[in-house]
């Protein structure tokens, strides 16, 4: 990364060019990526001594398989074996979708609810494949859920284990980073559009922000991308825009209040690409920010600076979260927001990327 800074106030503004690993003609990864990891939760497996693993939970299943579909309340899951092929075990609707992905073998049940609880039905099938007597490993389940799943194998050894797949997900691949990257361009220019509407347009309301930025990131999205499996924008159109004494609200619903010049705003966006999902998040003053502003902003950037300057191999999280907070109580506050957020399994930064956005007041509600 090459980076150069400039000062505003003791803020300071970031301009931070990543070197993007090349993706090809691909926004997605590929089927050869999905074998290997297949390989690598094989792997895992037999350190568990685990026959097979069932995984019903969406993000799993897509993250092992590369099957993107909607999660409903009809259950979906894969089928790991201790070696050879995953199997999939889905809704008759998405039969036609499956056959068009690497994975070739399935087995579908016709619609939910049915005859037959369909957890049931998909561990019966399971203890079919010669798995009836075998160490099935699942992800920790409800209650409910456990008890159809030991109706459906019943000589079966159930083992929970679903801490397997999250300890994998938490080491990232040169693949999924330049994934990520990607997605960092689009989370990046949600927060730009954003800030561009409001700049143009002045005193506007929460709702006419949320609109106006999941319009252009969306439409962008479905310009570039080659491989489009979802331009997904949650209700009522993604993002958080809070702004004025709202700002301090770490999950604001939008109102239907004015921006007023003075106003604290918050821009915060995420972008999925290829089922990787990032985030920005910036601190905006509407005009010149108020002392208690800058105050408020300065203990932010202390923190994420300590926080920053404390992360390397070996360091552990928690220390450095007492750092970083320690700077925000030597300046009278509490809270440590999102800018120094360390997330388990891996010490980084909540945001990766700084945006050569030349706004750098926070404001009363400044995180």
């Amino acid at each position: 990364m090459a980076g150069a800074g400039a000062a505003f106030g003791r803020a300071r503004v970031v301009r931070a060019g990543w070197t993007v690993p090349a993706l090809g003609a691909h926004d997605r990864l590929q089927p050869e990526w999905y074998k290997k990891k297949i390989q690598q939760v094989q792997q895992e497996m037999a350190k568990h001594k685990l026959d097979s693993l069932v995984l019903l939970n969406s993000t799993n299943v897509i993250y092992t398989t590369g099957y993107f579909h909607l999660s409903t309340e009809r259950p979906l899951a894969v089928l790991i074996p201790k070696s050879g092929e995953p199997a999939l075990f889905i809704p008759g609707l998405e039969a036609d979708q499956v056959r068009l992905w690497w994975i070739k073998d399935f087995e579908s049940y016709f619609d939910y609810p049915g005859p037959e609880n369909r957890v049931r039905w998909i561990f019966e099938r399971v203890a079919k494949r010669g798995f009836s007597r075998g160490r099935i490993g699942i992800e920790d389940p409800p209650l409910g859920r456990l008890r159809h799943i030991k109706a459906g194998a019943p000589n079966a050894r159930i083992v929970v284990a679903g801490e397997l797949i999250e300890r994998m997900r938490y080491v990232k691949d040169d693949d999924e980073i330049a994934i990520m990257r990607r997605a960092m361009e689009f989370a990046d220019f949600t927060v730009e559009a954003g800030r561009e509407f409001v700049a143009s347009r002045g005193s506007v309301t929460e709702d006419e922000i949320l609109k106006a930025s999941a319009d252009a990131v969306a439409d962008r999205m479905s310009r570039e991308l080659r491989d489009v499996v979802g331009v997904s924008i949650d209700p009522p159109f993604g993002g958080l825009v809070p702004f004025g004494k709202r700002s301090a609200f770490p999950h604001a619903v939008p109102s239907q209040d004015r921006l007023q010049k003075g106003d604290a705003l918050i821009l915060s966006f995420g972008a999925r690409v290829g089922g990787y999902n990032v985030e920005c998040e910036r601190s905006f003053s509407i005009g010149k920010p108020s002392d208690r502003a800058r105050r408020l902003y300065e203990a932010m950037l202390a923190a994420h600076d300590t926080g920053a300057a404390e992360m390397r191999e070996g360091a552990v999280a928690e220390d450095v979260d007492r750092k970083a907070l320690d700077q925000i109580r030597k300046a009278g506050f509490e809270s440590l927001g999102h800018d120094v957020q360390l997330r388990a399994g891996g010490l980084r930064p909540r945001f990766r990327r700084l945006s050569p956005f030349r706004h750098g007041g926070g404001g009363e509600g400044a995180r």
